[in-house]
């Protein structure tokens, strides 16, 4: 697999899929790359420091191919800006190592849905549960006042069978998937304080108010292993996903919105410290306290 793939007068996409200690899902989703039916693309693997050989391994067997390697573990906000930086296309997909391309046509249907309408800022594929025809998500709905005020999302067709059902494009509120390259430009880069979670949220919440779609396109498939890297219920994850649900309430909301949004959160996340001391997790009731201090520490960000 070259680092470019020509032959086509279609516009060229920059491939970005970010890997840290993930070597084999990682080899597992680019041999998957060989069956895509779009020609005109680059591939840029952004490796966050690593210690598994993923980034020997890959050049190995894939000669030519565009690695970038950090120096620590930029998370995946900093990662994927090092690789949108790196990238030359009209358009960015930015692609986490767990995922397996599901059909050929995966990323022509993307950029068409793209290519149709100008206010598409951003399109994502359906994802699929890995190796079967349970929908994951079609990207998290468009938040009504509850969901709003809790800062919380519901992901489109979780866990629904895919019998077809999805035929035209959907307006959802946020996802990763194929950007407009100048949508960077207009709105800036994924927000690296972020780290992770929240983070594509955040992005997809500035183009929207920017003026620009974000689209599901259901007839594009792709499988998700998830939570490859991450444990689920682990101090980092509990610490960045509450912290980052403070910083995007924030960030993001004005007004009304965010006054209730800030007092709703006030009181849930004693609750939350009290649930973890009665369930024994100290340390997850540590992950909430120190997410709510580094808002704190960081207060100039917001005013």
């Amino acid at each position: 697999m070259k680092a470019v793939k020509n032959g086509s007068k279609r516009p060229l996409v920059s491939l970005i899929v970010l890997t840290y200690n993930g070597r084999d899902d990682t080899l597992a989703f680019l041999e998957s790359l060989r069956c895509t039916d779009y020609t005109n693309y680059e591939l840029i693997l952004v490796d966050n420091a690593s210690s598994d050989g993923t980034v020997e391994e890959v050049r190995s067997r894939f000669p030519g191919m565009k690695v970038v390697e950090n120096d620590e573990n930029l998370g995946f906000a900093g990662g994927m800006n090092v690789g949108v930086r790196e990238s030359r296309g009209k358009y960015v997909v930015m692609l986490n190592n767990d995922m397996i391309a599901a059909q050929k046509e995966w990323l022509s249907l993307l950029v068409d849905a793209a290519e149709a309408d100008e206010r598409i800022g951003i399109a994502i594929p359906m994802v699929l549960y890995y190796g079967t025809d349970k929908i994951e998500s079609l990207g998290k709905a468009v938040p009504n006042f509850l969901t709003k005020i809790t800062a919380t999302t519901s992901l489109l067709a979780h866990k629904e069978k895919d019998r077809g059902q999805f035929k035209e494009i959907v307006d959802i509120a946020a996802g990763n998937g194929l950007v407009r390259h100048d949508l960077f430009d207009r709105i800036g880069f994924l927000d690296e304080k972020m780290f992770i979670y929240f983070e594509e949220t955040d992005f997809s919440y500035r183009a929207r108010k920017s003026g620009y779609r974000i689209v599901c396109e259901p007839k594009s498939k792709i499988w998700h292993k998830g939570s490859a890297t991450i444990k689920e219920g682990s101090y980092f994850a509990v610490y960045h996903g509450y912290k980052n649900k403070i910083r995007f309430i924030l960030k993001d909301y004005d007004g009304f919105s965010k006054i209730v949004a800030l007092l709703f959160n006030a009181a849930y996340y004693p609750f939350l410290v009290v649930k973890y001391v009665l369930k024994g997790r100290l340390e997850l009731s540590r992950a909430v306290i120190d997410g709510v201090a580094w808002n704190l520490r960081n207060w100039k960000d917001y005013v």
